[in-house]
């Protein structure tokens, strides 16, 4: 470990996943330089993820339809009307760095490790590898604790993530040593439903597997019977909106499995994600003033129930909103 020491900045990223990296893209773009970014590693767990925008087949004039239907009037409203109003010009920027099929929500970036890559580098000189260990707001400032040292702030962003990575022995390799939700509580962010957890039906081997990777494989049983609904759904590009309904079927099995041809990959059901997080209003800002929350770990955008296909897009929108307000 580094000897310690007390560093001063405007703004601090806590966190260097997909929202992390994406948020310091942005401010950079806006020629906003005045920002460090914590990150437990010097790679990240997003080199274990898969960053594509899913629901590829979903046009965008459904999306609000979409999030009504799916979320069974749990959904924020404000994520409707900020998502849909606002998504063309987010993808339109994102495709500068990335090629995209911006005719659909689910556009798709075609190569996502090397636009973290991008990302990452672009950030690389705003970058302190460590963790947070706690917080404390002044009346002028935020005190960050690290275990690289101290950082004073005026500005703190929260974009650690969600739980998932203590849910299970699979994902070992990306656990951290200190509890971000925590430290967001105990300076006085209001967080919610961090009990309250999303299953996915997809994993193998500790991989999630997008549903839109196994659009024209079969799920079968032990037995080999097929499960036809769950063909169906996934056929459709569908899946990561019935996701309960998938993980209610393919629980009944003993063993289920994906096929094509010659392939047969096992499969199982693992705790996902945490579905609730750092309470936010629709400008990613906290209860907290100069405390924002964004992707995962947020809460309040996705309401009751965090809507697949949806994250993404959510962070891209939000990302620039944040950003805005952090600048004026």
């Amino acid at each position: 470990m580094m000897k310690n020491s007390t560093k001063a900045t405007e703004t601090l990223i806590i966190g260097a996943g997909f929202s992390g990296l994406y948020l310091a893209f942005v401010l950079l773009s806006y020629n906003y330089d005045k920002f460090l970014v914590i990150t437990p590693n010097t790679k990240t767990v997003s080199d274990k993820s898969y960053y594509n925008f899913r629901s590829k087949r979903v046009k965008q004039e459904s999306l609000k339809k979409s999030i009504l239907r799916i979320g069974q009037g749990k959904c924020n409203r404000q994520l409707v009307d900020i998502l849909v109003n606002n998504i063309d010009s987010e993808l339109d920027f994102l495709g500068r760095i990335a090629k995209l099929k911006p005719s659909y929500l689910g556009a798709q970036v075609i190569n996502p490790r090397k636009l973290l890559e991008k990302l990452r580098k672009k950030s690389q000189n705003h970058r302190i590898y460590g963790e947070i260990i706690k917080a404390k707001k002044t009346r002028n400032n935020i005190i960050v604790k690290t275990t690289k040292g101290i950082i004073n702030c005026k500005k703190l962003i929260f974009c650690t993530g969600g739980n998932r990575a203590s849910f299970s022995q699979n994902f070992n390799d990306e656990k951290t040593f200190y509890d971000a939700f925590k430290v967001a509580e105990d300076i006085g962010c209001r967080t919610e439903s961090l009990n309250k957890i999303m299953y996915h039906p997809f994993y193998s081997r500790g991989v999630c597997l997008p549903s839109d990777m196994l659009s024209d494989f079969d799920i079968v049983n032990e037995k080999d019977e097929k499960l036809n609904n769950v063909c169906k759904l996934l056929k459709a590009h569908n899946a990561h909106h019935r996701l309960k309904k998938i993980v209610k079927e393919c629980g009944k099995q003993e063993q289920y499995f994906a096929v094509k041809d010659d392939i047969k990959i096992k499969l199982s059901t693992e705790p996902h994600y945490t579905l609730g997080g750092i309470k936010i209003n629709k400008y990613g800002q906290t209860n907290i003033k100069n405390i924002y929350a964004l992707g995962e770990c947020s809460f309040g955008m996705h309401g009751y129930e965090r809507i697949g296909g949806c994250a993404m897009s959510e962070i891209i929108v939000v990302a620039r909103i944040i950003a805005k307000k952090l600048i004026n």
